[in-house]
């Protein structure tokens, strides 16, 4: 019976890891670093659909937060400028396929009153989920960092969002890290 028990816990661990911690066969790949500053989880999946969200997505990419502890599921590639004030439970550094736009969704979990992506402390403590997507090209051996945080909103409420950051070397030979220009970030929910 603990034979069996301990079969079933590595199959179910197993499950867990994700094709995006290492290079995908037959095409180009990029890297990405995926930061999450809040003290929550976030689950980060790639979806096809870059219009409005709609749930999870598709394929784990990573899972961040004290759960990325539990399963297991950190991966360190090496990309310049590692962020040592972050914790290591929330950075994750994966490959992804490049040369075509690739859509990838943030859904941070915590304990707030978030409606929907919109803290409102008049609710009291919910549990919560504010998801963001973010589409962009990576370019081929491209090295990226995206980071979701919670952010002051324009109507003066918080909520989450996403900044995707380049990392290449400058005119000196060092690595810089410089806000990506071409990427979009949606936060419309599907029928909302």
């Amino acid at each position: 019976m603990k034979y069996i028990v301990f079969v079933m816990s590595l199959l179910f661990l197993s499950g867990c890891s994700s094709q995006f911690t290492k290079p995908h066969e037959g095409v180009d790949n990029a890297q990405i670093r995926l930061a999450s500053i809040p003290s929550n989880n976030n689950f980060i999946h790639e979806v096809e659909y870059d219009k409005c969200i709609y749930g999870n997505g598709s394929d784990q990419i990573a899972t961040l937060g004290s759960k990325a502890n539990l399963i297991r599921s950190l991966s360190r590639n090496g990309i310049p400028l590692y962020d040592s004030g972050i914790s290591d439970s929330h950075q994750n550094e994966v490959y992804i396929p490049a040369g075509n736009q690739f859509a990838f969704q943030f859904n941070g979990v915590g304990i707030a009153g978030y409606f929907p992506g919109v803290i409102d402390t008049n609710y009291g403590a919910l549990y919560s989920w504010c998801r963001r997507i973010v589409s962009f090209t990576p370019a081929p051996g491209g090295l990226y960092e995206a980071i979701y945080d919670i952010i002051e909103a324009p109507n003066g409420r918080k909520a989450c969002d996403v900044k995707l950051f380049e990392i290449s070397k400058n005119a000196a030979g060092a690595y810089e890290k410089v806000e990506a220009q071409n990427y979009n970030v949606v936060s419309k929910y599907c029928g909302s």
